[in-house]
């Protein structure tokens, strides 16, 4: 008899050992997923994939994201990248793994297939249009700028925020060259625009100009602006 109970003695302990042993690796899980140009219909290779476990984290009464790297991967010559590793968090409903973006558009600018959800113990796939941004060169004659800064920014037609980067003029009558960074190939706005009055109650002053990029490297158009015209 006290044989027995020390054989399933026996039995219940190592199952327990495997137990947390599997609790401790992890559950094994693949990110994979394809980069490419959609707009010039190119595989990206050499792309930089890194996953990451994200989490809030409060210090000195002052909270924000952290983050630890878990896997890098580069995409191949056919845009392909794939990613094995051991799936574990902590139960934190904050805590999740994601990407953490690399390039910011220099070179890249990322759109992603889905919002990024990684599922335990499955193959999730991740596909990213990766397009590289052409510069919008602007060469605009600036009269009466007498609030200043007189400001410029590019938006995608469907959007309504400030795109990659912005210019501020400062000058009040000037005729000089800014370059923007914008997107290949789509409808865009390109917007000027300054502000009078003061905090809180500032009065915006916007003119707008619509444009169709191209594939070149580089978009060249001039303007006169008369800030005293709107």
């Amino acid at each position: 008899m006290r044989h027995v109970l020390k054989i399933v003695a026996g039995f219940v302990l190592l199952s327990t050992i495997v137990s947390c042993s599997k609790e401790d690796i992890g559950v094994q899980t693949v990110l994979k997923g394809h980069v490419s140009d959609n707009i010039r219909g190119i595989n990206i290779e050499g792309y930089k994939i890194v996953l990451i476990k994200s989490w809030v984290g409060c210090k000195n009464f002052i909270c924000g994201l952290n983050h630890e790297e878990v896997a890098t991967a580069y995409t191949d010559k056919n845009g392909e990248y794939s990613i094995t590793f051991n799936y574990k968090l902590k139960g934190k409903e904050d805590e999740r793994y994601t990407l953490l973006e690399q390039y910011y558009g220099t070179p890249y600018y990322p759109e992603y297939s889905k919002q990024i959800e990684i599922s335990p113990g499955k193959t999730n796939t991740v596909d990213i249009n990766a397009w590289k941004p052409v510069e919008l060169r602007l060469t605009v004659a600036v009269l009466n700028n007498v609030n200043p800064p007189l400001m410029i920014r590019n938006e995608i037609d469907d959007s309504n925020t400030a795109f990659l980067n912005t210019e501020n003029i400062y000058e009040e009558n000037i005729t000089k060259t800014y370059s923007l960074r914008t997107k290949p190939n789509t409808d865009i706005r390109i917007v000027f625009w300054y502000y009078t009055g003061d905090n809180p109650f500032l009065t915006l002053h916007q003119k707008t100009f619509s444009y169709r990029t191209t594939l070149d490297d580089i978009n060249t158009l001039s303007y006169t602006i008369d800030c005293s015209t709107f």
